[in-house]
């Protein structure tokens, strides 16, 4: 199969979805399949792999530290026609996503969606009108969007849920975000030391929290519960990421009196990644936006219990008092949760066995043949639906 991989972010950018993309284009590479990527450019970047094509973008202010898609290309909108593609499968519903869905219709190909996003819970990022007025115009026109799909992938039984709200009549079936396994699975790394850089003891325990540094993470909530555990045990949060939201994050930090317990790295290489989760105890994390983190299946498939609060995505992913602990929004309840994990080392390596068996369950391997398998059936749904319509 051809296969049109449409997003409104891609390589150079770090996120949970590039990993995905990157990782679903490899598996198909492998089964002999010919993806196509789509996504904005981003200047001053050259491309790592062949078989990417670029919309123009925008570069805006800091609170938006990656390209905004332009999402109209007179070169692609003649080569796209002749790439003989099979289907389009859309990992956005607007912009390159609106996109997406164009080429389908013109071309009359199935489109497929991955529901990857909330996308009204970030509305705090559109000036100039009202948070519920932005929030009540992204769900009219999710709504309609998935009206105009084949098939819509959902990563999380919750959020099927939360799609099957907007009342359309589409195929939706669930397929849970995946990771290359094997990469993430506990080793000696061989790296440097974790502790040595950043000058702590050997004996010191290390919570990590890995993701953007923006309001929709809630990390002045996981600042306020870090300070407030136990100083009983030797005790650091080591912090990965990069965002709108870092200069006040470390201010914050400072104010608390935390500066030096709470340690910024910034934004780290991907293939960096599995030495960090490696060298760290467990893994933290508050925001309630997530649809299937995989920064949380990374760090279950590295052995790391997991602290979560229990939303949507997460309390899909992690098992309380399984694999990890769940928690209500509260302080005092994450920092409970916190504490018992600390100080309680066999309840902790307890859990981490689990978790790195919970995360078996999370393989890419297994994605992108079901993936492979959904492509098949949304082509041969849609190719039936073309001929009923063409023969009344």
């Amino acid at each position: 199969m051809r296969i049109g991989l449409f997003s409104n972010a891609y390589h150079p950018v770090v996120s949970g979805v590039v990993n995905s993309l990157n990782e679903i284009r490899r598996g198909l590479l492998k089964r002999n399949h010919t993806p196509f990527l789509f996504a904005p450019e981003a200047r001053g970047y050259r491309e790592s792999h062949a078989g990417v094509f670029r919309f123009p973008s925008l570069e805006l202010d800091r609170s938006v530290e990656f390209p905004v898609p332009i999402p109209y290309s007179a070169k692609l909108a003649r080569l796209v026609p002749k790439m003989g593609l099979d289907l389009i499968h859309s990992h956005h519903p607007i912009l390159v996503g609106a996109t997406a869905a164009g080429f389908a219709r013109k071309l009359r190909l199935p489109l497929i969606y991955t529901f990857h996003t909330q996308i009204e819970q970030y509305t705090h990022y559109v000036p100039f009108f009202s948070h519920e007025t932005v929030r009540e115009a992204a769900r009219a026109k999710v709504g309609r969007y998935l009206a105009k799909c084949e098939l819509v992938i959902c990563p999380s039984s919750t959020i099927r849920d939360y799609i099957d709200s907007y009342g359309a009549h589409t195929r939706v079936v669930t397929l849970p975000n995946a990771i290359d396994v094997k990469k993430f699975l506990r080793r000696d790394s061989g790296g440097p030391s974790l502790r040595a850089h950043l000058n702590l003891p050997p004996e010191t325990c290390i919570s990590l929290s890995v993701g953007r540094l923006a309001p929709e993470k809630g990390l002045p909530f996981l600042f306020d519960c870090f300070k407030k555990t136990s100083s009983a045990t030797p005790h650091h949060l080591v912090v990965v990421g990069s965002g709108p939201q870092k200069a006040e994050l470390m201010s914050l930090a400072c104010q608390m009196g935390c500066e030096n317990r709470i340690h910024f790295l910034g934004s780290v290489p991907y293939q960096q990644m599995p030495h960090l989760y490696q060298q760290s105890d467990l893994f933290v994390i508050c925001s309630t936006t997530e649809v299937k983190p995989l920064v949380v299946i990374e760090a279950l498939a590295s052995g790391l219990p997991v602290l979560a609060v229990s939303a949507c995505g997460t309390k899909d992913t992690v098992t309380h008092e399984k694999d990890g602990l769940l928690s209500d929004l509260d302080t005092s309840n994450y920092t409970d949760s916190w504490n018992r994990l600390l100080q309680d080392d066999d309840f902790r390596q307890n859990l981490s066995r689990r978790a790195a068996l919970t995360a078996q369950g999370y393989s890419i391997e297994v994605y992108v043949d079901r993936l492979c398998c959904l492509y098949e059936q949304a082509l041969i749904s849609y190719q039936r639906g073309v001929l009923q319509k063409e023969t009344g």
